[in-house]
């Protein structure tokens, strides 16, 4: 992830468009958006701007995935959200999003989109469709949509792995086959207090009903481990 898909990850999780941050720092939503793609880079003083709004939002990574697909440019995301409010899956078919694309699609999709996205969580051809369709619908606000996220992460085997794997992933930063063999038994964590600290603050995350819920099961589960330690 580079230093501005980072920047466009933390606004987009934190809810806000390049105007509405803009408003709140010092510079325009042009430039904002210029550093975001790459086209400037990412001074400290542009940084220091984001993390004084975003906060929290700023410090969310992607997962070591090495299949990740992720956003290229501002056309990418119209041409995702065109596709998925026509009922083509499109980039979630096709390998583990990232938590750029996840953050930015959600708040920009029609009603149409969100009634995709719920289908696909249940009833995806694959469990990579149905992870990234979960992944979605935990953005989204609204009981209901928690209500989904818990009842497929408790019934689709599959899919838990899979959403279980990128959580530690995402909090950790391990390898992608380090963070599958922790979502199947946390026992085996490398630093088991160290990821439950991480996984304490997810549990309590209003904006992920996906990344709370993981959380819960995972540090349930890593009782045995701490208790060593």
């Amino acid at each position: 992830m580079t230093e501005g898909e980072r920047l466009r990850a933390g606004r987009a999780y934190a809810g806000y468009s390049l105007r509405g941050l803009a408003k709140e720092t010092a510079y325009s939503a042009g430039y904002l958006g210029q550093v975001e793609t790459g086209v400037r880079p990412a001074t400290p003083d542009v940084i220091a701007a984001y993390e004084s709004v975003l906060g929290g939002g700023m410090r969310r990574r992607d997962i070591t995935h090495p299949k990740l697909r992720k956003i290229e440019n501002d056309e990418h995301l119209d041409e995702i959200r065109r596709a998925v409010e026509s009922g083509d899956p499109s980039i979630f078919a096709d390998g583990p999003t990232s938590s750029t694309i996840d953050a930015a699609v959600a708040p920009i999709i029609s009603e149409a989109g969100v009634e995709h996205f719920r289908r696909w969580a249940k009833d995806g051809k694959t469990s990579t469709l149905r992870a990234n369709a979960v992944s979605i619908v935990g953005f989204l606000p609204g009981r209901d949509n928690a209500e989904l996220v818990a009842e497929i992460l408790t019934d689709d085997d599959r899919v838990r792995r899979l959403c279980l794997a990128s959580e530690v992933s995402r909090l950790m930063q391990w390898d992608w086959e380090t963070s599958l063999r922790v979502a199947e038994d946390p026992v085996t964590a490398p630093d088991p207090g160290k990821l439950a600290g991480k996984l304490s603050k997810e549990a309590i995350d209003p904006k992920d009903s996906e990344s709370r819920w993981c959380a819960g099961w995972l540090l349930q589960r890593l009782a045995p481990a701490l208790a060593q330690h």
